[in-house]
């Protein structure tokens, strides 16, 4: 009975691991002053980069930025905190960081996690700034629920192959 015990607890490692690292990673980000990740985390991993994009895709309008907004003569956009895909990177760094993998295997997942998010979440807003410009209607589907189910559906599917690849390196040795 002990030893049932004692591999179901080893089962709930992980989700254990994930829920507190999850728990301590939001807990820092929300200790983050609002001028922060508005001025730094929405305007520099957001708000420039999907301007910058839109700008170039759309050579007949000139798309600018505004702090957290992006401009032009189409749609205003505002990007908002929590816009800027931070909570999919929380949720993939404490995946990550739940397995204990060492840094060889962690730090690339972070990095390629993080890239990977970055380009899904500028596809997003690129989505939506045409989305809010030619379909309103469709807005809040997209934003509210698509989207998001889009980037944490690709960030779980990125987790999974950093797994095999972690898992495959480690079973071949140092």
């Amino acid at each position: 009975m002990a030893k049932v015990f004692l591999q179901r607890m080893g089962n709930l490692q992980f989700p254990l691991y994930f829920l507190v690292t999850m728990a301590a990673l939001t807990g820092l980000y929300y200790t983050l002053p609002d001028w922060f990740i508005e001025s730094v985390l929405v305007r520099f991993f957001a708000v420039i980069p999907g301007a910058t994009i839109l700008d170039w895709m759309t050579p007949a309008y000139a798309v600018s930025s505004e702090q957290t907004r992006i401009i032009s003569p189409l749609v205003r956009l505002n990007v908002l905190k929590g816009c800027e895909g931070t909570e999919v990177l929380l949720i993939l760094y404490a995946a990550i960081f739940a397995v204990f993998r060492p840094l060889r295997y962690s730090l690339p997942g972070i990095l390629a996690g993080t890239l990977l998010v970055f380009v899904l979440n500028q596809l997003r807003i690129v989505a939506l700034f045409f989305i809010a410009a030619y379909e309103k209607n469709l807005f809040e589907l997209v934003h509210g629920f698509l989207a998001p189910v889009v980037m944490i559906a690709a960030a779980s599917g990125f987790f999974l192959l950093w797994m095999r690849w972690s898992e495959s390196g480690r079973a071949s040795g140092p």
